[in-house]
């Protein structure tokens, strides 16, 4: 019955780990030889259940101190996330509405 919202919550997961790499990224941009994380989501073979593998970077390199972080393509990766976190609250926000409405018979 609640399959949609489990799927919404396993793609906030994502979402706030993804919110948390790039915060991690820019706080790190000025670090000599720091690398990148980005997040890639994860489907199983339960498609209800997703999650996010963290990978590095390892390979490219932006300043001369070997740290590869553009702080503003990390920038832009933030608002995206942000914008499908808002859109995740909002659809998880609906279905607990249509659930409460079945529930008081409306």
């Amino acid at each position: 019955m609640f399959k949609n919202v489990d799927v919404l919550q396993s793609a906030m997961n994502v979402s706030t780990l993804t919110a948390r790499v790039i915060a991690n990224n820019v706080a790190n941009a000025s670090t000599p030889n720091f690398k990148a994380s980005y997040v890639v989501p994860v489907v199983h073979s339960n498609p209800l259940r997703v999650e996010g593998k963290v990978v590095t970077d390892t390979k490219s390199s932006i300043g001369n101190d070997g740290n590869n972080v553009d702080v503003n393509a990390q920038m832009a990766l933030l608002s995206e996330n942000t914008m499908r976190y808002e859109v995740l609250t909002q659809l998880a926000s609906m279905s607990f509405k249509r659930y409460s409405d079945v529930l008081k018979g409306v």
